[in-house]
């Protein structure tokens, strides 16, 4: 039987404890992985909080994610930006400006574990596409925008898989966000959190009873735009819309802090 949100945040919590302790101790043997497990906890912290409302500490949580996303693409060439549409998502609800600032900056570069940058593979039209052109959005950076949307278009659409088809939504949000067309916005969206698409593209048990990737986030972004999309939706929570940064953001880990 699966976990609840309450049982999940509840095992995580303690989890997370075990791994502190472990830090406190001298224990840790990989960094890299620590990131990642310490990320999946952070990103439970912050949907459960949203479940219950607690929009502050969500945000502060999914602040934690966005940094811990940051330290693994500058010091581990982290690959996340190939597929981490939620990991973007994360980061713009957490409205933390100068960690979106940042962020939409991150690239990783050519190395052991890529043989090509990632701006060489955006201009190549492979997958980071979909992440470089959120990033581009996320600092309004509209030649950006307007290059990746023409490499989309005659690059990446051309080749896309058969799994991959869906993110023909995608494409299609990112030109509707470029010529603020709300009615089209929200159209897509509602495709996006109707059953069939909402089960294949979220696939927690648990955290795809609260949210949806990636059309959270691109409401979020519709909104950071200044175009308040409405979709009648309990996987688009309102509440997490408005624009309502936190006074101030906790790096609670002292390896991010260095």
């Amino acid at each position: 039987m699966g976990f609840n949100i309450d049982e999940l945040y509840k095992n995580e919590v303690e989890a997370e404890e075990k791994i502190i302790s472990f830090f406190n101790q001298g224990k840790i043997v990989s960094l890299k992985n620590a990131c990642g497990v310490l990320w999946a906890k952070n990103e439970v912290f912050g949907i459960y909080f949203l479940s219950i409302k607690n929009l502050d500490k969500s945000k502060g949580y999914l602040s934690i994610c966005g940094l811990l996303d940051v330290y693994q693409i500058n010091n581990f060439n982290s690959r996340l930006l190939d597929y981490g549409l939620n990991h973007i998502t994360y980061a713009l609800l957490s409205e933390n400006e100068e960690l979106i600032q940042e962020y939409g900056k991150l690239r990783y570069q050519r190395g052991e574990n890529a043989e090509l940058s990632m701006d060489e593979m955006v201009a190549e039209g492979e997958m980071p596409i979909w992440c470089n052109t959120v990033q581009y959005f996320m600092v309004n950076d509209i030649a950006g925008v307007e290059r990746n949307l023409n490499i989309i278009e005659n690059k990446t659409l051309k080749n896309l898989p058969k799994k991959e088809e869906g993110l023909k939504d995608d494409y299609e949000f990112y030109k509707a966000l470029h010529y603020k067309n709300k009615p089209k916005l929200e159209e897509i969206l509602e495709k996006l959190v109707s059953p069939k698409v909402h089960k294949k593209r979220n696939t927690n048990p648990v955290l795809s009873q609260y949210i949806s990737h990636p059309a959270l986030g691109y409401a979020k972004l519709a909104w950071r735009h200044g175009i308040e999309v409405e979709v009648d939706s309990p996987l688009i929570p309102k509440e997490i819309l408005p624009i309502r940064p936190l006074n101030k953001y906790e790096v609670p880990y002292d390896f991010l802090k260095q």
